[in-house]
């Protein structure tokens, strides 16, 4: 059941990089709040605390909790780290980039008088908060006595009903198989009507590199509000904007005398996806007493009515007798997706003017993702979406002790599986320690972040071919600085 289950993952994204599939949901509708570097400093378990500009891309509600006007700014460097073990072949790769986690302003408007009950004050923010960060970049290469690619792309037109002509593979396959058979490295067997390749069982080095770029940075519009410094509420419009860039190289190395004229083959594809979405974010903080707080928010679904992705490949093969290339057409399709709703249950407890301990629940189910366009059906695409993903636990703790003007901070978050079977887990986890300065009009904060996540990455059809372990960390460190007036 396992590998039926393996096989049908893969043949859902199976010669459809340059269309949409479900893993491209899931992309787009797991995210890892980044923010500032107090709020990663307590693993992003915001959702009690408040008074941070990055609260209002979870709980909009902490905007109500700010006393004076605010300026922030967040800029980071991160540095990822990706391990593969492919047929007991390791391999490590890395990658720096730097960028802005957040940056943030928000005007304090003064409510009633404090003597009074009421609302004792108003908050407007506004500015960026980024959800995701795609940049990386993981290197697999391993030895494979099975197959080869082409294995896969013969068995796919040996299997079409009724056969393929050539002109059939170009209009079918124009961006994978069709620049192999253009490339002499797949041929038709006249005699027996079939078509073949030179390395049906493997005997080569097989090796890949997946560079991704990108982020998705949200803008936000916020407003909070304080009643009787008991009940803070607020609500936020959010803007997020996807970019995402993936290039992959695929390559295939003669390793055996077996094989007689296949030498090697280089494909190459290319992917970028834009898109621009909106949602709402609606939050409260209850405080029934001086030492806990209790919140709550809720986001609606993300509708990207936008979505733009562009697309083409490339192959060169060498044989034995002569070298060839070809290129797809570029690609291009607009459509819209719309992600999940979210809900976030937290508590905090204040312990005096010493710290605090923080926790929250997030509730989101990936299943609920959709894709839409004018002029093309999703039912297959939406279909797998529903019966491939789930509703994981994602969990966020922190804590924030005090001395004299100086804060110390400790977090940890745990993002479970969004996969119903055990294929490919995906578990993430989130740990965090940082340090920071207060004075009157004036605060800076920084914080170490450190993630982890594994996947098992298969080639193609992993009827054919052994996964590739992979395994990526990434350290990320965030420093704000920020301005009270």
């Amino acid at each position: 059941m396992k590998r039926l289950l393996i096989i049908m993952l893969f043949l859902s994204s199976l010669l459809t990089l340059f269309s949409q599939t479900s893993s491209d949901a899931l992309r787009y509708s797991r995210i890892l709040y980044d923010g500032s570097a107090r709020f990663q400093g307590l693993g992003g378990a915001f959702g009690a605390v408040g008074g941070d500009f990055s609260s209002i891309a979870t709980n909009p509600a902490g905007l109500g909790l700010y006393t004076s006007s605010e300026f922030t700014i967040s800029p980071y460097l991160r540095m990822e780290n990706s391990y593969s073990n492919l047929n007991m072949e390791t391999n490590r790769d890395n990658n720096f980039n730097i960028g802005m986690e957040d940056l943030g302003l928000v005007f304090h408007l003064s409510g009633s008088d404090k003597s009074s009950s009421g609302f004792k004050g108003f908050n407007i923010g506004f500015g960026m908060n980024r959800q995701n960060d795609f940049n990386n970049r993981v290197f697999m290469e391993g030895t494979n006595n099975k197959s080869s690619l082409l294995t896969q792309y013969v068995n796919i037109l040996n299997n079409t009903p009724g056969g393929l002509t050539p002109q059939m593979i170009n209009d079918q396959y124009p961006f994978d198989i069709a620049l192999a058979y253009n490339n002499n490295l797949i041929f038709l067997d006249t005699v027996n009507h079939r078509y073949m390749n030179d390395a049906p069982n493997g005997g080569l080095i097989q090796s890949k590199t997946i560079t991704t770029e990108g982020s998705i940075n949200e803008y936000d519009f916020a407003f909070g509000a304080n009643y009787n410094d008991r009940l803070y509420i607020g609500v936020t419009i959010g803007i997020p904007v996807i970019r995402y860039s993936e290039y992959t190289q695929y390559q295939e190395i003669k390793n055996d005398t077996a094989v007689h004229y296949f030498k090697s083959m280089t494909f190459n594809q290319q992917l970028e996806t834009h898109g621009t979405g909106i949602n709402l974010k609606i939050g409260l903080i209850y405080r029934p007493a001086d030492w806990v707080r209790i919140g709550a928010a809720i986001h609606t679904p993300t509708y990207y009515g936008n979505m733009r992705d562009n697309w083409s490949s490339d192959m060169t093969g060498e044989l034995d007798f002569a070298t060839n290339s070809a290129s797809s057409p570029l690609g291009s399709f607009d459509y819209q997706l719309t992600t999940p709703f979210r809900a976030i249950g937290s508590v905090a407890f204040i312990i005096g003017k010493f710290g605090l301990i923080s926790g929250e629940y997030e509730y989101v189910n990936y299943s609920q993702s959709s894709f839409s366009a004018d002029n093309a059906s999703f039912s297959d695409v939406n279909a797998d979406i529903k019966n491939k993903y789930k509703s994981p636990v994602n969990v966020r703790f922190g804590t924030e002790w005090r001395i004299q003007n100086f804060r110390l901070r400790g977090g940890f978050g745990y993002y479970g599986s969004p996969y119903q079977s055990s294929i490919n887990t995906s578990e993430m986890y989130v740990a965090s320690i940082g340090w920071g300065y207060r004075a009157k009009h004036f605060f800076v904060d920084m914080t170490y972040q450190w993630t982890q996540t594994k996947e098992d990455y298969y080639f193609y059809d992993p009827a054919y071919v052994d996964p590739s372990q992979n395994t990526y960390h990434t350290g990320t460190i965030t420093t704000t600085v920020g301005l009270r007036f």
